[in-house]
């Protein structure tokens, strides 16, 4: 699958993890970090990735761009922002380093659809996936209104820019894997179920 060259891959791991109490994209999950998984998968769609942190020493060990932050403490919606800031190409797919089960078939898919002014945003259940999403840097301007007033939805930003909406089921067959994150200790044991039932069932002993 060739790479899609006028798209980058941005990943959010600014979270402060309260809910699990540890730093989520660095548990381990089938032997790896769970941001790992996700730094595969976006490096075999796009040619440039980039982490948005504010801890870059945890993640140095990537090899990748570390962006901190431009106007802290503005969550998910600052990252954007700092991302789309630091990346060299005209759009990006957005996605947090919490879901351990994202695809690179369902980011192709996702990076093929739109302009370089539309924003691209999946619903799964109901509800738009915006940390699994597809922004251009010509939102850049709405974004900082946004931030310059405290508006931290992410939801304000489609009010405001020309967006696709897309089901889910339309980017994967497996959209309750590839869509799932990992907030508290109980999803964590439920991806790490996920990955070792095979296991169990080839080694029955």
């Amino acid at each position: 699958m060739d790479r899609i060259p006028d798209v980058a891959g941005i990943i959010l791991a600014g979270g402060k993890s309260r809910r699990m109490g540890r730093e989520k994209p660095l548990l381990e999950l089938g032997g790896q970090p769970i941001i790992s998984r996700v730094v595969g998968a976006l490096k075999e769609a796009f040619a440039e990735v980039v982490v948005v942190t504010n801890k870059p020493a945890a993640y140095d060990w990537l090899g990748l761009p570390m962006i901190r932050d431009v106007i802290p403490d503005m969550g998910p919606l600052g990252g954007i922002h700092a991302g789309l800031l630091a990346i060299t190409r005209p759009r990006a797919v957005v996605v947090a380093a919490d879901m351990p089960f994202i695809e690179t078939r369902a980011l192709h898919r996702l990076a093929s659809l739109g302009d370089h002014h539309q924003m691209v945003i999946p619903y799964w259940r109901g509800y738009p996936e915006h940390l699994h999403a597809l922004y251009p840097r010509t939102c850049l301007p709405q974004i900082e209104a946004c931030l310059e007033a405290g508006e931290r939805r992410i939801a304000v930003l489609t009010e405001q820019v020309p967006h696709l909406t897309i089901p889910a089921e339309k980017l994967t067959p497996f959209p309750h894997e590839v869509f799932f994150n990992m907030n508290t200790l109980e999803d964590y044991y439920r991806a790490k179920a996920r990955l070792e039932a095979p296991l169990k069932k080839a080694n029955p002993e």
